[in-house]
């Protein structure tokens, strides 16, 4: 009797990394959750650590024997041959076959074809897009210095300068004021500069406020209903631009992840309203599980080709 097939999907996002382990017969066996594995927060040499760390005891936790039959990867910023190259490598004792793509295609495993848009509205953004010919192309993804439009760091960015334009009468008063004090322990707004600027504060950090921006928004703070309507016509733009270069032969999903789109409805309805004069499906599907997406995508593939 032939030994019982196992396969991983690796949600490596900008904060934290997912895996996922099913049998052969599509089950889910384990589930880890760790820190970030992406090379550009932590360097090559970390982020391979923290892969090779989870995997194992991903397989630990699941009586996978190494290595298993296959897995999926997807890596935040892993665009480049030598990336890919680099992980495959540091892997290949663990994964028979694997596949390795950024973080934003993988968000497209959870589409039987693989076809349509995925867009990343997190720590980071990206949107990336496949379609009927195989034609692929990314939009955005450049990273938090000069990228990452819409996403959870570029609106706690924004809500610290709200703050500051409040503080100097260079903008209206905001309710954010006294939510980021709070957030960062500062007793006034001139101590945030403390606070943020410290050499221990990272990007992820930073986007941890996002969520008090969605609040204020909720409790009716004028200046952050302005901030959440900027980060949703942001994040559609990056749709937008992909529309505009991808052909699709019918309107495509947009298939939509990351913990600021997934945890505020308001920025999912105002993303779809922006795109509603679009040639695309104006319901976005949320993919809440990317890792587990992933894990039954490349099972389906590897017994497909067996």
């Amino acid at each position: 009797m032939s030994q019982p097939a196992f396969f991983l999907g690796i949600d490596g996002g900008g904060t934290k990394t997912d895996i996922a382990v099913v049998n052969d017969d599509g089950t889910l066996v384990s589930r880890v959750q760790g820190p970030t594995s992406n090379k550009a927060v932590i360097g090559a040499e970390a982020a391979v650590e923290v892969l090779r760390a989870l995997v194992d005891d991903a397989m630990s936790q699941s009586g996978a024997p190494k290595p298993v039959a296959a897995g999926w990867i997807g890596l935040a910023g892993t665009d480049r041959k030598e990336d890919k190259e680099l992980f495959q490598a540091a892997l290949r004792d663990r994964i028979v076959l694997l596949r390795v793509t950024n973080d934003a295609e993988l968000v497209l495993s959870g589409n039987p074809d693989g076809i349509g848009i995925a867009l990343i509205g997190g720590t980071g953004s990206i949107a990336f897009a496949s379609n009927e010919a195989g034609l692929t192309g990314r939009s955005g993804g450049w990273g938090h210095i000069f990228g990452d439009e819409g996403s959870a760091w570029q609106l706690g960015v924004d809500a610290l300068r709200a703050v500051a334009a409040a503080t100097d009468g260079r903008g209206p008063g905001t309710s954010l004021t006294g939510s980021l004090l709070g957030f960062w322990r500062a007793h006034t707004p001139g101590e945030l500069i403390l606070r943020v600027y410290d050499p221990s504060v990272r990007k992820s950090d930073v986007a941890a406020s996002a969520p008090l921006v969605v609040q204020a928004a909720r409790d009716g703070d004028p200046v952050a209903m302005i901030l959440l309507e900027s980060a949703a016509s942001q994040l559609a733009t990056l749709v937008r631009s992909l529309l505009q270069r991808i052909p699709f032969s019918s309107p495509p999903s947009i298939a939509v992840t990351g913990g600021l789109l997934l945890q505020s409805p308001e920025i999912r309805e105002q993303v779809s309203r922006n795109l509603i004069d679009q040639p695309c499906q104006h319901e976005l599907v949320l993919v809440d599980d990317v890792a587990v997406s992933a894990a039954q995508a490349i099972r389906r593939h590897t017994m497909k080709g067996t």
